[in-house]
């Protein structure tokens, strides 16, 4: 995968790790201890710094013993400061990479496991085609500063473009799959799939017991979206 990406607003890093210390990590804090960042996350808003730590242990590369896991995770900053002197008015990565920028988000693929929702046929791939699609689960989180600026939309179409690049980092699978599950209470996302090309497979009724924007919630009509990257 890219290790940074530039689009004309925004900088994109690949994060392999967040330690104590670290910019990576005030980065997270900042987004997983922000109540409104995580209105949407069944984690949950992240109460000291260990709280942080235990849920971005799952969003970062694998580690020893999880070698059949894929993780990718790129923390998204908007670039401050106005370009100049580019061709044809786009930015070019040289300048880019001289401007302030500002961290506003975060997006993460991560390979399904045991703890991932599991779905019926319909609306994901045949169990079939599990022995050469590798089927990734799509997320992303932001900041209130960078809500309503289409930020999440460029930051998501920039990572799948970064996916196509990166062929042999899906070794030894032939194929990509990326899904993303949506609430139906969250019309902001759901603009977001439709922007990125998603395609709606349709709606799964969710029945259990979660904390999630700001209440329990027993039952919930997840809208399920799913496309090929590579096929």
């Amino acid at each position: 995968m890219d290790p940074i990406i530039f689009t004309p607003r925004l900088k994109l890093t690949l994060v392999t790790k967040a330690e104590r210390g670290s910019p990576e990590l005030e980065w997270f804090h900042e987004l997983w201890s922000n109540e409104k960042a995580t209105w949407w996350s069944i984690h949950g808003q992240a109460k000291s710094i260990e709280d942080t730590e235990k849920v971005i242990k799952g969003c970062l590369p694998t580690s020893e013993g999880e070698e059949n896991t894929y993780r990718v995770a790129y923390a998204v900053h908007k670039v401050l400061e106005s370009m100049s002197g580019s061709i044809e008015g786009e930015p070019q990565p040289a300048e880019q990479e001289e401007k302030s920028t500002e961290f506003v988000g975060l997006v993460t693929l991560k390979s399904l496991d045991a703890g991932g929702l599991a779905l019926p046929e319909d609306l994901t791939l045949p169990v079939a085609a599990a022995t050469t699609t590798l089927t990734v689960e799509l997320a992303y989180m932001f900041l209130p500063i960078g809500w309503g600026k289409g930020y999440a939309t460029e930051s998501v179409e920039a990572v799948f473009e970064s996916c196509k690049r990166a062929r042999s980092f899906w070794t030894p699978f032939s194929k990509l799959y990326i899904r993303a599950i949506v609430n139906e209470c969250n019309p902001a996302s759901l603009r977001v799939m439709d922007k990125t090309g998603m395609t709606k497979k349709g709606v799964y009724n969710w029945t259990g017991k979660v904390w999630l924007a700001g209440g329990w919630r027993e039952q919930d009509n997840l809208h399920i979206f799913g496309m090929h990257l590579l096929e």
